[in-house]
């Protein structure tokens, strides 16, 4: 997390706060609005004084050296302070940075001077950025050790940079494009675009009913979700596949759609559980695969899908994963075909279809279908002699 890994560098950079805005008579209230928070920051005047960009090699170097002469050390500090408080992870923060510019400069969040203030801003919180630009266009581009798709990427010097701002323009990044000879922090740590913790930053949430079917009883549950995670997500990078299995379910989730399925499994065995479990994923939500529903690859984690009205396998695997995570605390592993995904479950005494991995001895759980069935120990149909990787592994509870 951002936290831990930001908190050396903030204590130090807070340390010299007041001495950077003693003289107060230039000190100025900018305030950001920053998914559902309004955060207040204050700021130098003469940090916020507008600097023409020249898109050529000499005066971008250059540039980053005025930006240093400049009082920025207790803006920084003010950002990084509001990063830890807010829980942010790195790419959080960068558009936390990126928000701040825009609304200090009083320009679009893409505007050439935005982006190499967000550079700079980036570079001196700890990150290994490097900038690159074409047709009157700058991009940042931080070196990262994760594996991120559908973000263009640069190598240079043994490293991954990944551009940062070119948020859904992957396809058009093909064409060639300056890389500035300019690395302002050659030893800066990797940037982290995985989520341990959902951010501080929501506070709205809504209810939905779901009913479901589970041995010939149709069941409802109202359920309270966390709708702007579905907005934080929206522009998000997609990333590696298994997180969107293991992102935890929100605080909502586990206050209201917890204890009711809990409740509804008091007086069953293992068996019944996990057929409740798979019956609630099967046919409490509308199936539609991405490309329909989307028009793309749309991974969901477990609050998405009760706030689109469709899903697909991955989706509805991710829910599962969290609901057993929490409800039992068995281990599991995700089964990944060419074009489908499923889970499997440590559930000893029941039979049927099994695989063996890291010893243990795993339980088809298909949360996907058949829709109007809850039976469980199933390879899915039309799937039994196909061949498939397995993608994550939870361990299960202490």
């Amino acid at each position: 997390m951002f936290f831990t890994r930001c908190i050396l560098i903030t204590c130090l950079l807070f340390c010299g706060y007041h001495s950077a805005l003693a003289d107060k008579s230039d000190v100025q209230l900018l305030q950001v609005k920053f998914y559902d928070q309004y955060l207040e920051l204050q700021y130098p005047e003469e940090l916020a004084r507008r600097q023409r960009i020249r898109f050529e090699e000499l005066p971008l170097r250059r540039l980053f050296g005025e930006f240093e002469r400049r009082p920025y050390q207790g803006f920084l500090s003010s950002l990084l302070i509001q990063a830890q408080e807010l829980e942010l992870n790195d790419w959080l923060y960068a558009e936390l940075v990126r928000e701040a510019m825009a609304e200090l400069y009083q320009q679009a969040s893409n505007a050439p001077l935005v982006t190499y203030a967000t550079y700079f801003f980036l570079a001196k919180s700890g990150y290994d950025v490097r900038l690159t630009y074409r047709d009157q266009q700058l991009y940042v581009n931080a070196y990262t050790t994760d594996v991120i798709y559908e973000v263009p990427m640069i190598q240079e010097s043994g490293r991954k940079y990944a551009n940062i701002s070119a948020r859904g323009e992957a396809a058009s990044m093909r064409r060639s494009i300056y890389l500035l000879d300019q690395r302002p922090t050659p030893n800066g740590r990797p940037f982290g675009f995985e989520l341990a913790n959902w951010p501080q930053l929501m506070t709205e949430s809504r209810s939905r009913i779901v009913a479901f079917q589970f041995r010939g009883r149709t069941y409802e549950v109202e359920v309270s979700y966390q709708a702007g995670l579905a907005q934080l997500l929206e522009s998000y990078p997609l990333i590696n596949e298994y997180w969107y299995l293991d992102a935890p379910l929100s605080p909502e989730l586990n206050r209201t759609l917890v204890p009711q399925l809990r409740s509804m499994m008091r007086g069953l065995g293992l068996q019944e559980r996990l057929e409740l479990l798979v019956a609630f994923t099967r046919s409490g939500f509308v199936y539609q695969d991405d490309k329909q529903a989307f028009g793309g690859n749309k991974p969901m984690v477990p609050d998405e899908l009760f706030f689109y009205p469709y899903s697909d396998c991955e989706d509805r695997s991710a829910l599962f994963y969290g609901l057993v995570k929490a409800l039992l605390e068995l281990p599991m592993i995700v089964i990944a075909y060419d074009d489908h995904l499923t889970i499997a479950v440590a559930a000893p005494g029941i039979r049927g279809d099994r695989v063996k991995y890291e010893g243990k001895s795993f339980l088809f759980c298909d949360p996907t279908g058949p829709q109007t069935s809850s039976e469980i120990g199933q390879i899915p149909t039309g799937y039994e002699k196909r061949s498939f990787e397995v993608i994550g592994y939870y361990p299960g509870g202490a």
